[in-house]
């Protein structure tokens, strides 16, 4: 009895003092974006430059057209960048800079489509809002009800 009891005290001990080694894990020093995988955030440049490209595909731009609709990209992100700072404090007065900022960026894109590329962009942009509210739905698990 007194042999089981010894080895039971011992073997708690090693497994308490095994488990007290481990060092715990160290604390993410990149920002939470930098963070995913082998995906680095890109430059308002780099993400400019790739979703020209990606629209200029869907919607058929000339190279002037794609680079115009590039200027108009690159702004919107930076005024996006700007709009948020450091640190918003007021997000009512955030959110309304960001909503002015986009819906200039919206009449630049009205301005330099055509207007058989403005239907066609209108309806890639309700197809993508159609799937990004489905997404959420069933994120969130509920059903869609539309």
């Amino acid at each position: 009895m007194n042999k089981s009891l010894a080895l039971l005290a011992a073997l708690a001990l090693a497994t308490t003092t095994a488990f007290a080694q481990t060092a715990p894990p160290a604390a993410p020093t990149a920002p939470p974006m930098a963070r995913r995988g082998p995906h680095k955030m890109k430059s308002p440049e780099q993400m400019a430059a790739r979703r020209s490209q990606k629209m200029a595909q869907q919607l058929g731009l000339s190279p002037d057209q794609q680079s115009r609709l590039q200027a108009a990209l690159l702004a919107e992100r930076q005024g996006m960048t700007a709009a948020t700072g450091p640190a918003p404090a007021d997000r009512k007065a955030l959110h309304q800079a960001m909503q002015a900022n986009h819906a200039q960026y919206e009449a630049q894109v009205q301005a330099i489509l055509t207007p058989a590329q403005r239907t066609q962009y209108t309806a890639l942009q309700e197809q993508k809002r159609a799937e990004h509210k489905a997404k959420r739905q069933q994120r969130t698990g509920l059903a869609p009800n539309n």
